[in-house]
């Protein structure tokens, strides 16, 4: 006890004490008041040029995930256009008051070498029989738009009419109703927005294309696309069959480009005035395996002569968002694509042997960058003007791969090395960018693609302080996303990092995938 009070004693000041400390601290507030601090200030000198940046420092990535591009970019409405998403069954598709199923005795051609077969037996005009797609969760309809719709058809004891309806779903609760003394069964209420007729369906098959404008409506995407016929089949026979491929929605498009891509998506990225945008993807270029990469010449021309192929994020690309289509992206938002080329090397660890081997993928290489920037008296400038492109398009970097470091079998080295000796061969002023360290051949660029936290990003915002100036091997900045991307400052982070690129000279050109989702 004594030791406490001994202790509570030193360490507690008398009342005389405590009465002296208050009035000197309420005189140092006063004179602290009297004295305003400083405001600081930040001075900007925008003339005086501390160190130059390269002029394709900043640019974007894109890669075919979450439907970012058939279903977002891509202005197309109806999902599964080409009845391919599953071998065996129409998903996505509902037949109206009748049955439908695929038909592979009914191809299109040898590219789209399966129909949707609809049985309208039965079909009257107080019962149509028809096809209907909800889209891509739903289709987004605006007020006095206008809509591009187009299909291929043929028909078996039927030659019209069809009629091509865009509903709205006010309700889910399934009732029937009769616009027009027409009576459909669609599961919930309806109502139609706008229509329009093909009066005639020919025996062989033949595109068929009209417009649908709405009126004075309120925005929604709780909306159905139904094509339907009101007789049962012909004169003499009444068990009519009509066969779908291709069947297409387009709204207004960003410059209205035919087969073009959402206005508000790419108005977005737009105000982001990237230099370049590298393209077709990563995962994407290379498919889970080497007969699903992104095979550039299916991609191209018609789109009824594009097969389309599976993702390797699990759901089918019909390929109308094709090489062109990437080439006009970049067109239109005034950037330069920075082509990725497909390597020999596939997600799921299969790869083609430098060599022989390879050597046609090679060719495929050399092909595509003449597609791209070929004159119109080459094969592939040829095509290019064919497609309806015949000015070439600027490249000045070619990406070999993507992301080959994940290639345990260690063929990276000698792909690689095959690569850039036949493209600098024809094509000497391009710079070659390699995915992975390699020790055959010099890089131009050396892909730094990264995985990382924000906490990460943070850490290794000054990486490049230390990165050897002169060194022969500059570096791309290819950041991919971060484990905690949903988190704002991530976004952040990832902005920032790069920034500490642009005091230098050995960073000639980065890129970040946008933080989109995909919405209606």
């Amino acid at each position: 006890m004594n030791l406490i009070k001994s202790a509570a004693r030193t360490v507690l000041p008398s009342k005389g004490a405590l009465f002296l400390s208050l009035v000197s601290a309420a005189a140092m507030l006063s004179a602290a008041a009297e004295t305003p601090a400083a405001i600081p200030t930040i001075q900007i000198k925008a003339d005086q040029v501390a160190t130059k940046s390269s002029p394709s420092l900043y640019g974007l990535m894109t890669e075919e995930i979450n439907f970012s591009y058939e279903g977002g970019i891509y202005g197309e409405l109806i999902r599964n256009r080409t009845f391919k998403a599953n071998p065996t069954n129409a998903i996505y598709w509902s037949a109206v008051n009748g049955s439908i199923s695929l038909d592979t005795n009914q191809p299109l051609n040898s590219a789209l070498d399966v129909s949707l077969k609809l049985d309208i037996k039965g079909a009257s005009k107080s019962r149509p029989v028809g096809i209907a797609n909800d889209g891509y969760w739903g289709i987004p309809v605006q007020p006095n738009t206008t809509y591009h719709a187009s299909f291929y058809a043929k028909g078996d004891n039927f030659s019209g009419p069809l009629t091509v309806i865009l509903f709205h779903i006010a309700s889910t609760n399934a009732q029937t109703i009769k616009p027009g003394g027409a009576e459909f069964h669609l599961g919930g209420m309806m109502f139609p927005i706008a229509s329009a007729t093909v009066s005639k369906i020919s025996g062989d098959w033949k595109k068929y294309e009209v417009t649908l404008t709405t009126g004075d409506i309120q925005p929604s995407k709780e909306n159905q696309l139904v094509i339907s016929a009101t007789k049962a089949g012909s004169f003499f026979n009444h068990h009519g069959t009509v066969w779908f491929q291709q069947v297409s929605l387009f709204p207004p498009t960003y410059v209205d480009r035919a087969n073009g891509n959402r206005p508000d998506l790419m108005k977005m990225l737009a105000d982001m005035r990237p230099a370049f945008l590298r393209l077709p993807g990563g995962n994407y270029l290379e498919g889970d395996y080497i007969n699903e990469r992104f095979d550039w010449k299916k991609t191209i021309g018609d789109i009824s002569q594009r097969p389309g192929h599976r993702s390797p994020w699990n759901y089918w690309s019909t390929d109308g968002f094709g090489l062109m289509e990437y080439l006009h992206w970049c067109e239109d938002l005034h950037m330069e694509p920075l082509l990725a080329v497909f390597a020999g090397y596939a997600l799921k660890h299969d790869y083609i042997k430098p060599g022989a081997d390879l050597a046609p993928y090679v060719q495929d290489a050399l092909d595509e960058i003449e597609y791209i920037t070929g004159d119109t008296n080459t094969t592939w400038g040829a095509a290019r003007a064919r497609d309806g492109h015949p000015a070439p398009f600027p490249l000045h970097y070619v990406e070999i791969g993507n992301e080959d470091w994940f290639d345990r079998s260690g063929s990276y080295d000698g792909r690689f090395a095959q690569f850039f000796n036949a493209i600098k061969a024809k094509y000497p002023q391009l710079q070659l960018i390699a995915t992975a360290k390699v020790k055959s051949v010099t890089p131009d660029l050396l892909d730094e693609h990264y995985y990382r936290s924000q906490e990460e990003m943070e850490a290794h915002a000054h990486d490049y302080d230390r990165y050897p100036r002169a060194a022969k091997t500059k570096i791309f900045v290819a950041n991919g996303p971060p484990a905690s991307a949903v988190r704002h400052r991530t976004w952040l982070v990832r902005s920032a990092m790069p920034r500490g690129c642009s005091a230098w000279n050995a960073i000639p050109t980065s890129c970040c995938s946008p933080a989109t989702r995909r919405y209606s």
